[in-house]
């Protein structure tokens, strides 16, 4: 039986309003728990709380009410457990490809020899092979996410949280960029959390979907994805794949 690598039991969030002096309840009871290995995504309507859930599970954030675990341990702050992959690749722009994914070998004190041919893996891993020396000004915004994604996973993080990073992109980068996702974690598995506000990216992506209601956000439904995998982008025009994202829809305008 698969152990439970993350959980979140009856979490509430709120913020004081600016220029008020009333509170903004942002998440409330929130309950939500992801075992070993699974991919989820989170689904919800803007504002409903789901980077803020991401930012607590994260240890960026702390909860008013309730707790996050990881691992059978509290979260009480940021760990190399659980790596966090943002919309925006926050890469270091004075340092090459080689060395913004290196970075974070080389402040866990790995040797200099492990750490480059660790990171040489990872770069080819991605698809960078012949860029190893570009700067992210240099690179495509798909690149840039792919340097992000190689730099959080090559620390071999339990947890991997996820927040809509592939939203900026084209259309055909985003799905290249969903299907370097998945070899990576076939390869990996590590356990992923994934926001995303596309019905489609979910459903191609996730074992199971968790619905957010409005704020303050809650889940209302959760769903185990019936496709088997390997999912070929054709599944979208299937009868099956189209009842199960109106229905999805639908919760979103609930």
């Amino acid at each position: 039986m698969k152990r439970t690598d993350l959980s979140a039991n009856n979490i509430s969030k709120c913020f004081s309003e600016p220029g008020e002096d009333g509170l903004l309840y942002v998440l409330e009871d929130m309950d939500f728990e992801i075992k070993e290995g699974e991919f989820v995504t989170i689904l919800g309507p803007s504002g409903c709380g789901k980077s803020t859930f991401l930012n607590i599970l994260a240890g960026f954030e702390t909860a008013n009410q309730g707790h996050a675990v990881c691992c059978g341990e509290p979260v009480r702050g940021p760990s190399p457990e659980r790596a966090v992959v943002f919309q925006s690749p926050v890469l270091f722009p004075w340092m090459d490809v080689k060395n913004n994914i290196m970075y974070g070998l080389k402040q866990t004190g790995k040797k200099k020899d492990d750490a480059q041919r660790i990171t040489a893996e990872y770069i080819r891993a991605v698809g960078l092979d012949d860029f190893d020396n570009y700067y992210p000004s240099q690179l495509s915004g798909g690149m840039q996410q792919r340097v992000a994604l190689a730099r959080s996973l090559i620390l071999d993080p339990k947890v991997l949280l996820m927040d809509e990073p592939f939203a900026a992109l084209d259309a055909q980068t985003r799905y290249s960029m969903q299907q370097l996702l998945l070899q990576l974690w076939e390869r990996n598995r590590q356990t992923i959390v994934f926001i995303t506000h596309d019905v489609e990216e979910a459903l191609l992506l996730s074992d199971r979907i968790c619905i957010m209601g409005k704020r303050p956000g809650k889940i209302i439904e959760e769903i185990a994805v019936p496709f088997e995998r390997p999912r070929p982008i054709s599944l979208t025009g299937s009868g099956d794949f189209t009842q199960l994202k109106s229905h999805i829809l639908s919760r979103l305008l609930v």
